[in-house]
């Protein structure tokens, strides 16, 4: 019993050390090829001018006129020269100015006052809100000794002790040339955003309205159609302009105030200060 007993721990042992044999492969299964990395994601870079822009609306034989159809006759109502190749064309010419031929230079015309009125009505809102002076009174200010404040960037008031005819005698200089070199289509040269340096050759058969080139350093007008559609959008704010300035200038020769003052005043009382209490009190409304 003893002799059996050491056989069988014997075998156990050499069953507990023996290595299992390694598994034979099978040359019939290949294993499968390892999956390839994901391709990269290709930007999709939208290039200008690649979508076209239905401009119809506002230019050519069939855009908008300044009355609804119906109310007017393309064919007999509007002027045969207003023909929508220009931006913001109505058709409205109802004094016929532009019978001589002259309708270019008149849009020329048209166009510089609109931004000289843009600007205005940003000057004079400034103005009355940030240094608190009434614009129309500014000039008076310096006729009579006066100094004039001017604010710049971060809104730091600083005033400029100069008389006015010192201040004519610099503005007066730079607007010629500036208005020489974009009625000639030339510039000197100089340095703008994203362009870089850049040379008066660079101004050369350049429009002189909206020469573009340089001077359009962030490419908004790049794309032909968006440009044409910036120049309807221009012509149009440019005009709201034009009314919203005679009207605070009609508003500072009735009231001697600004447009923020006035605003304020109609804000707090719609029905006390408005047009009728100030031009004609005694014909105001009472409850």
């Amino acid at each position: 019993m003893a002799g059996l007993a050491l056989n069988v721990r014997a075998a156990t042992a050499v069953k507990t050390v023996k290595k299992a044999a390694p598994a034979k492969k099978n040359p019939f299964f290949k294993a499968p090829a390892p999956a390839p990395p994901p391709a990269p994601k290709k930007k999709v870079v939208k290039k200008r001018g690649a979508s076209k822009k239905d401009l119809s609306a506002y230019y050519g034989p069939n855009r908008k006129l300044y009355l609804p159809s119906g109310l007017l006759d393309p064919a007999t109502d509007v002027p045969s020269y207003l023909n929508g190749t220009l931006a913001g064309d109505y058709g409205f010419d109802p004094l016929g100015l532009g019978q001589d031929g002259k309708v270019e230079a008149y849009r020329e015309y048209e166009l510089i006052h609109a931004r000289w009125a843009m600007l205005g009505v940003a000057g004079a809102v400034f103005q009355n809100s940030v240094v608190g002076d009434n614009w129309s009174t500014t000039g008076l200010k310096v006729l009579q000794g006066e100094t004039i404040s001017y604010v710049a960037p971060p809104f730091a008031k600083f005033d400029v002790p100069l008389p006015l005819f010192a201040l004519l005698g610099i503005q007066i200089p730079l607007m010629y040339f500036v208005e020489k070199y974009r009625t000639e289509g030339t510039g000197p040269d100089g340095w703008a955003p994203k362009v870089g340096k850049f040379t008066s050759a660079s101004f050369a058969g350049l429009d002189s309205i909206n020469p573009g080139g340089p001077l359009d350093f962030f490419g908004f007008a790049s794309d032909p159609e968006d440009f044409k559609e910036l120049k309807v959008k221009e012509i149009k704010n440019g005009r709201l302009a034009m009314v919203t300035m005679l009207g605070i200038a009609v508003q500072a020769a009735v009231t001697g105030e600004g447009p923020v003052d006035n605003w304020a005043k109609h804000v707090a009382d719609p029905f006390g200060y408005n047009f009728v209490t100030i031009t004609a009190p005694e014909r105001t409304p009472t409850l």
